[in-house]
């Protein structure tokens, strides 16, 4: 029997049941079909509707997840939620293991950008690693990455608005022997918040007098980016971070590996051109690159890479005998960015 280690058990996915197209942002802004898919790749994106929220698609992503994995809620050790879009408290990980009857584990939300999923990933495995090497004790994660990022938009502002969608997506992290975390990598870089960032959230401000006063208003806090400048620097992190988790598995291994070893890449679906580049740039074929959540659901920042593994469902269950490395690559506001190294199958 193979030996067991701490990989990937369960996945599972929701998308809203709206869907946004090309032709629907027509109507709001100054843009075209032709526009969007020349620039980002995008023809549609899911929105929350207005019986709809954030913590349901979570949910729904969650149990899914359990189920697939044949795992209860209170089994679960730890829950950790990458999310950016939850401007609120209790978090969106306490409300999602209320729900869920998970009322025996941790749960956290996790903020870095659109990279939180990654860095959730990170966080539950290393808490498995530790609780399973010095306590002897097997424990049981669920990784979720969700955005509504509809509320977060400027839906008059052509730059932005045609590129994000809400989605959730789940992972359980448990001890297997269908597939391993072979070796994680996160990082950031604070320098370029000005990039990509969110409107503070207005509260009590200091007039010109000196009084204070508290400045109520009916907007979300929009988010901002300046893609022309985010562009080049998002391919650049993704591929070193690609070439960092790499040279970290190797650090340790009987066996180096090279990207020519790497049978498919999930990369944060931010952009059609961006995940082109990134491919070129690691000399990685576009068929062993994942495209196609881009194209269906837009941005989905977090959630856009375990969106990602039930988009390609029978591909990322590893069929076959031969067991196949992957690479999962994020980056996101502030940069936070990182990778994680998975063998499948």
């Amino acid at each position: 029997m193979p030996e067991q280690t701490i990989g990937i058990a369960g996945i599972g996915c929701s998308v809203p049941s709206t869907v946004l197209t090309n032709d629907d942002l027509e109507k709001l802004v100054d843009t075209s079909d032709e526009w969007i898919r020349t620039r980002t790749g995008i023809q549609t994106r899911h929105v929350l509707g207005k019986d709809e929220t954030l913590l349901d698609l979570a949910v729904e992503a969650s149990r899914r997840a359990l189920e697939d994995a044949g795992v209860t809620a209170e089994q679960i050790t730890d829950i950790r939620v990458g999310v950016n879009s939850w401007f609120r408290f209790p978090s969106l990980a306490t409300r999602l293991q209320e729900v869920l009857g998970a009322l025996g584990s941790s749960a956290s939300d996790v903020s870095a950008g659109c990279s939180g999923f990654i860095y959730g990933m990170e966080d539950a495995y290393n808490k498995l690693l530790i609780q399973k090497l010095q306590y002897h004790r097997d424990g049981v994660a669920l990784v979720v990455g969700a955005e509504a990022l509809s509320h977060i938009t400027d839906w008059s502002d052509r730059n932005t608005c045609v590129l994000f969608g809400d989605g959730a997506g789940a992972v359980v992290l448990k001890a297997t022997d269908r597939g391993a975390i072979l070796a994680t990598h996160t990082h950031a870089d604070g320098r370029y918040g000005p990039m990509l960032y969110s409107d503070p959230v207005n509260g009590s401000q200091r007039g010109d007098n000196g009084e204070w006063f508290v400045r109520r208003e009916s907007n979300w806090p929009f988010l901002h980016m300046q893609g022309r400048k985010v562009y080049p620097v998002a391919v650049e992190t993704m591929v070193r971070e690609v070439r960092a988790v790499i040279d970290k598995y190797n650090h340790a291994a009987d066996e180096q590996i090279g990207i020519e070893d790497i049978g498919y890449i999930y990369p944060h679906q931010a952009n059609l051109r961006i995940i082109e580049s990134v491919a070129k740039r690691l000399k990685a074929p576009l068929d062993r690159v994942y495209t196609n959540g881009v194209v269906r659901y837009g941005n989905t920042s977090t959630a856009s890479i375990p969106l990602g593994y039930c988009d390609n469902r029978d591909h990322f269950a590893g069929g076959g005998s031969t067991p196949r490395l992957e690479i999962d690559v994020a980056f996101g506001s502030g940069f936070a960015s990182g990778a994680i190294l998975r063998r499948v199958g």
